[in-house]
């Protein structure tokens, strides 16, 4: 009985410690390129690339010239914080990502002081234009 436990024990151990999916991680990550188009007040269109790289940084990008560099991003789960340098004083800001559509996603406000940053991140939905 006692080698029951045992072995009953060492295969939970072995289960609970294997790696997460890696293919699944992915899928979650916010890394990499996500695009967004919007119109301004004068009625003209312009693509935006929000593009979160393997360092923690992140830069914006519209029309194909970089916008904003320079902040640093978090992501733990279903939550974005990021610091924006452009927003001080209050550079750092929290986000839900909510996912739809597979390779879509759009951002849940859980806290951000910059009315400007909020203004520009609640409205848009983001597609992701690669991995």
């Amino acid at each position: 009985m006692k080698t029951s436990y045992f072995s009953l024990l060492i295969l939970s151990l072995v289960i609970a410690c294997q790696p997460a999916d890696r293919s699944a991680n992915r899928r979650e990550s916010i890394l990499g390129k996500w695009a967004q188009r919007h119109s301004h007040d004068d009625k003209t269109y312009h693509d935006f690339i929000a593009f979160f790289k393997a360092d923690g940084t992140y830069d914006g990008i519209e029309n194909g010239k970089v916008v904003l560099t320079g902040g640093n991003y978090r992501q733990q789960g279903d939550t974005l914080t990021f610091d924006d340098p452009s927003c001080n004083p209050y550079p750092t800001a929290h986000y839900k990502i909510i996912r739809y559509a597979g390779d879509s996603l759009r951002f849940e406000l859980i806290a951000d002081s910059c009315t400007a940053r909020r203004e520009g991140t609640l409205p848009f939905r983001f597609k992701r234009i690669t991995p």
